[in-house]
């Protein structure tokens, strides 16, 4: 991702748009074939001196200038009288633009591939611990038993519906931009529909409904859909990074030799992966919010907020690339531990079934009496460290009403799973 977004692959893409843009050009009449063919084969970055465009780029406010000065410079090389239509009709945001847009096609795609991974993980994940029992906690605290089956499909279904979201916002953003110096195409007399829809096409982008220079909207809906996603990869690694505490133990990072080793502690196995996870889930909301914070923008060309986009989008994709690939790498090599589950689930005592002892004794006595005495009872097993159970069966006002059968039935968590293992 860092390369989809670097300065080689930067310029390439706004010299594809210059290639693209004097083909339309010649397709509709503005400029002769030959034109277009000559402009066209200088649109090499291999043919550009990258630092020199970053040093006059300063001096300017834009890379656009320099670039377009070098571009001429090498069509004038081959022909001086075709050099003066370079940049014919177009403005720098329409280059600058239209080059972002192309890098985040491309990143879209990339990150695809990690999102059909990590889905795949996860369905395989889900199905095989469907009826692995563990503690479901709430507060960090232990809750009622689920299964690790139904922590998993949360995930994914998190993760899933921040992908389609990501692919809606896609299809209305990666869009051309082309409005010339204000936005109303005026250079190119009645051609400037054509020449549009001739330049989309053949860099294979979207048409616009109306020029975009000063509407970052759709811009902003796709990086923060983009910012939802890293956010919800952020809840998995947390889930997975407390399961990894040794004193839990019910679930880890992919073992590699020396895969998460600290410098000074050699028994540490850090949980890197959801480390990278939960950084980019710290870092991207503040950079979403930079792109909200340049949304008004002046008259038909932004002075900062347009350039404020520059490094905080190319930011904001390198993060979240780097927790989709970390968190599809977790979901394909997570280590289960069952027995793990099953230890920290009896070391309480049986205390986590006590809302079910509640819900049966409810429908004999009444639930406020029902919740009194249970209550009680779990204090006891507490104070006694014994199990709930024990309790129970010791107790007249709950064996008047159920038999010690009963209460080891509503003891069972395998029997109080509710939802947990159904198929999603």
């Amino acid at each position: 991702m860092i390369t989809v977004f670097d300065d080689v692959s930067f310029v390439q893409a706004m010299l594809d748009f210059e290639r693209a843009l004097s083909a339309a050009e010649a397709e509709n009449g503005v400029i002769e074939d030959d034109v277009a063919e000559i402009i066209g084969s200088c649109c090499d970055v291999l043919k550009f001196d990258l630092a020199r465009l970053s040093e006059e780029a300063v001096q300017h406010g834009t890379v656009v200038i320099p670039l377009v000065r070098q571009l001429t410079q090498l069509v004038a090389g081959r022909d001086k009288n075709v050099s003066g239509w370079v940049h014919f009709g177009t403005t720098s945001q329409d280059v600058i633009d239209t080059a972002m847009i192309l890098q985040l096609k491309k990143a879209f795609r990339f990150m695809e591939t990690d999102v059909l991974r990590l889905d795949a993980g996860l369905k395989l994940l889900a199905e095989k611990h469907e009826k692995t029992v563990m503690i479901g906690r709430t507060l960090m605290q232990p809750a009622v038993p689920i299964t690790f089956g139904q922590k998993v499909k949360g995930w994914r279904s998190a993760i899933l519906r921040s992908w389609r979201r990501i692919e809606n916002a896609s299809a209305e953003t990666f869009l051309l931009q082309l409005g010339g110096a204000a936005g109303n195409l005026s250079a190119f007399g009645d051609k400037g529909g054509v020449v549009t829809e001739s330049c989309a096409k053949r860099l294979e982008l979207g048409l616009s409904d109306h020029v975009w220079h000063v509407h970052r909207d759709r811009l902003v809906a796709f990086c923060s859909s983009v910012g939802i996603m890293v956010g919800s990869l952020g809840k998995m690694a947390t889930d997975v990074s407390l399961l990894m505490q040794p004193e839990i133990g019910e679930a880890f990072e992919p073992f590699e030799t020396d895969r998460g080793s600290s410098s000074a502690m050699p028994h540490k196995r850090n949980p890197v992966s959801c480390l990278t996870a939960l950084s980019a889930s710290k870092r991207v909301p503040h950079l979403v919010a930079t792109l909200f914070d340049v949304m008004p923008q002046e008259h038909e060309r932004a002075l900062g907020g347009w350039q404020a986009e520059w490094t905080t989008i190319p930011a904001i994709m390198e993060a979240a690339a780097g927790s989709l690939a970390s968190m599809a790498d977790v979901a394909e090599g997570l280590e289960v531990n069952p027995e793990a589950m099953h230890r920290n689930l009896t070391a309480l005592n049986g205390l986590v079934m006590s809302e079910r002892v509640t819900s049966e004794l409810s429908k004999r006595m009444g639930r406020g009496e029902a919740i009194t005495i249970v209550s009680e009872a779990c204090r006891r097993a507490l104070d006694k460290d014994c199990d709930l159970s024990d309790i129970l069966k010791a107790d007249n006002r709950i064996t008047k009403v159920f038999s010690a059968n009963e209460i080891d039935e509503f003891m069972s968590p395998d029997s109080y799973l509710g939802t947990s293992t159904m198929s999603q």
